[in-house]
This record gives structure tokens, C-alpha cells and sequence, in this order.
């Protein structure tokens, strides 16, 4: 491989469906602009908006994916980084939309990655730790740290009796673990496909959610397509006050709820990187008890970092159980391909929860 080139994960052109496949390919490695930083990335993780992105759910253009994972300094820019040192990179600018790892610029499923200077000067790309850039801890850390976004949203807002997680993949799984660590004693229906879970569909779902003591969270970590049906499933039948983390994504446009019809997209956006302090927190009265919701998007430095402390701590591991999958780049590429082809999340009879790929040298 000549210094002009790397390789990358690289999407092709979409089919009539929308959706794409994937393929390694070598790409030219970016020129870099005064300021800016380039990355070798070890190991990337493969999350449920890349899935969206690659069946069409989403437009986001880049043709590299990849906004999880960690990487060691090529070029260090304005970073004040050395070369060589382990880091991270928190892929959502918090107030410039234009940078947006993985989605509107090429991500971290790449042997080279660059980072823009503006991001730089914002303190997006963080020094970790050694060990970092093994597989569990470099692909579950920003999910992880989303997680700890949102609990800490909520626990500025209400104490709960009770956790209601929609969605049992990869977000919905670390938070119930998060939420039970920091709430001992935290009554928790998880709702999802797996065998520890309640399915959407089952009949005693209502009842279980009536049942449960209130004040009542709930973190909606579905896939996009079902954050609607979620919702409108935790205002109907949860009594009493109900805290709600739209952790998912969700078409854009009013969502018929029991106080009235509420733009949520529009909401779920109010935090962003940690920001504001106090987190805004949107509050609705209805028949059965007050419907508090918010979102969030990104995280702040201080989240990745608690959440890869974490992931290194001795002890029982964070996300134990998660990470389902671990590829080089030629087998992310059959991994991601075969579970398109399958048209649900499962590759080779196992269902895919969190896949990591490495990529690069020593972690």
C-alpha cells in the first residue's frame, strides 16, 4: 500500500430497493489542511445507524461509515497529541453540523481517517487509555457513553421506581445494566426479540407496563422505524408521572400522543454534547399522570471518558455478553453483506448485537 492510498469499508452505490452493499477497496488518503489531524484506526465498531444508513433508512452521504472506535495519531495537526498516542473521537460537533464522523464525512472503517481542524480545536478527538483499542471497549465506549448521557439527563429530572428499555440491541442492553448499577433495586421491563426480553407484540405487555411503580423512566432504543410505536405505547399505558429518553432517532413531524401531538424529532435534539446545563426537559400533562420527555445527541468528552473507565475497570465488565462479533476489514465486509442479504440482524444463524472490526496494529 502506497502512503497515496488506504484501505476502507466502502459502500456501493445503492440498489433499486435503497439499500447498499459494502466492499474493501484502496481509496486515496485525504490531503490534510493546516490544522488537521490524520488517524490510523484500530478498531471500529459497527452500530444500528450504520445498519439504517446502509439499507436506505438514512441519507447521510459518506461513503466510509464508522463514527465508533479507537485509533492512534498519524498526523497530530493542532491537537497537541503526539504521534503514535491512542485515542478516540467524539463523532457529533456540538455546534457545527457539518462535522458528523461516519455520516457527512469519511469514517473510522478506514486504515486512515482524517479529522478536520475545527473538530480538533474542539476537543472531539480525546486521549484513552491503554487497552482502549480492544475490541469491547473501543466498540461499545460511545454507545456506552450516550447511555450515561441520558441517565444522567434523568437523574437530574426525577429518582425512578421503575425502567422501561424498548429495545433490546445493543443501546437498550447497556442502558438496562447502566440504569441497575446506578439505581440498586430499579424495577426493569426490557421490551425487544430476545428471550430475556417482552416482545412488542405480546398481549401482556400493557398490563406489564400498568403494572409498573411509578415514577417511571423509559430509554426508546429501537431502530427509527419503531421509535413512534414505542412511544405512543409507553404514553397509553404507563400510569402516573413517566420520564421518557427518545434515545432512537425518529421521522421528522408531529407524533400523536394522549396531551396532543408532539414534533418529538424537533424535541429529541435539545441536548447536544453535554449541552445545555440544565438539560432541557420537555414536560406534558396528560390524564394519566405527566409525560416528561427529552433526547440528546452526541455526547460530551466527559462521557466517553467515564464510559471507558468503565469498559477497563476489573471486575464484572460493562456490556458483558454484547459484543457478538469480531472481523477484520474482508470479514466486516462478508459480515455486513450477509446481513443485508438477510434482511434482518443475524449472520451465519447468530443474531449480530454489537460487531467490531479491527483494523489496524497493536491495541
Amino acid at each position: 500500500m502506497s502512503p497515496a492510498v488506504h484501505r476502507a469499508l466502502r459502500r456501493l452505490p445503492p440498489d433499486a430497493r435503497g439499500r447498499t452493499r459494502v466492499e474493501v477497496a484502496e481509496v486515496p488518503t485525504p490531503p490534510l489542511a493546516p490544522g488537521d489531524m490524520l488517524l490510523a484506526p484500530l478498531t471500529a465498531g459497527i452500530c444500528g445507524t450504520d445498519w439504517q444508513i446502509l439499507r436506505g433508512l438514512r441519507r447521510d452521504p459518506s461513503p466510509v461509515p464508522g463514527h465508533e472506535g479507537v485509533a492512534r495519531v498519524v498526523e497530530p495537526g493542532d491537537s497537541g497529541l503526539p504521534a503514535g498516542r491512542l485515542v478516540t473521537v467524539n463523532p457529533t460537533h456540538p455546534d457545527d453540523p457539518s462535522f458528523l464522523l461516519g455520516h457527512n464525512l469519511p469514517g473510522l472503517w478506514a486504515e486512515r481517517t482524517r479529522i478536520p481542524a475545527s473538530a480538533v480545536r474542539a476537543g472531539l478527538v480525546l486521549p484513552v487509555p491503554d487497552g482502549a483499542g480492544a475490541p469491547r471497549a473501543a466498540a461499545l465506549a460511545e454507545p456506552l457513553a450516550s447511555v450515561l448521557y441520558g441517565l444522567r439527563i434523568a437523574r437530574h429530572t426525577t429518582r425512578p421506581a421503575a425502567l422501561a428499555v424498548w429495545g433490546d440491541g445493543t443501546v437498550g442492553r447497556l442502558a438496562r445494566e447502566a440504569w441497575q448499577r446506578e439505581l440498586p433495586g430499579l424495577r426493569t421491563l426490557l421490551v425487544g426479540h430476545g428471550a430475556d426480553a417482552v416482545h412488542p407484540l405480546d398481549p401482556g405487555l400493557p398490563r406489564a407496563l400498568a403494572e409498573l411503580p411509578g415514577p417511571v423512566a423509559a430509554v426508546i432504543a429501537t431502530p427509527r422505524t419503531g421509535t413512534r410505536q414505542a412511544l405512543a405505547a409507553l404514553d397509553r399505558h404507563v400510569r402516573g408521572a413517566l420520564l421518557v429518553d427518545v434515545h432512537a432517532g425518529l421521522p421528522e413531524g408531529p407524533v400523536p400522543l394522549t396531551a396532543g401531538p408532539v414534533d418529538v424529532a424537533a424535541l429529541r435534539a435539545g441536548n447536544c454534547g453535554g449541552g445545555p446545563w440544565p438539560p432541557r426537559v420537555h414536560r406534558f400533562d396528560r390524564q394519566a399522570g405527566p409525560l416528561l420527555l427529552y433526547g440528546h445527541r452526541g455526547v460530551g468528552g466527559e462521557h466517553l471518558r467515564q464510559a471507558f473507565d468503565l469498559l477497563l475497570a476489573g471486575g464484572a465488565p460493562a456490556g458483558a455478553g454484547v459484543l457478538t462479533h469480531t472481523v477484520d476489514l474482508e470479514g466486516a465486509a462478508d459480515l455486513v453483506n450477509s446481513v443485508l442479504d438477510a434482511d434482518d440482524r443475524s449472520a451465519g444463524g447468530r443474531r449480530v448485537l454489537k460487531a467490531a472490526i479491527r483494523i489496524g496494529g497493536p491495541t
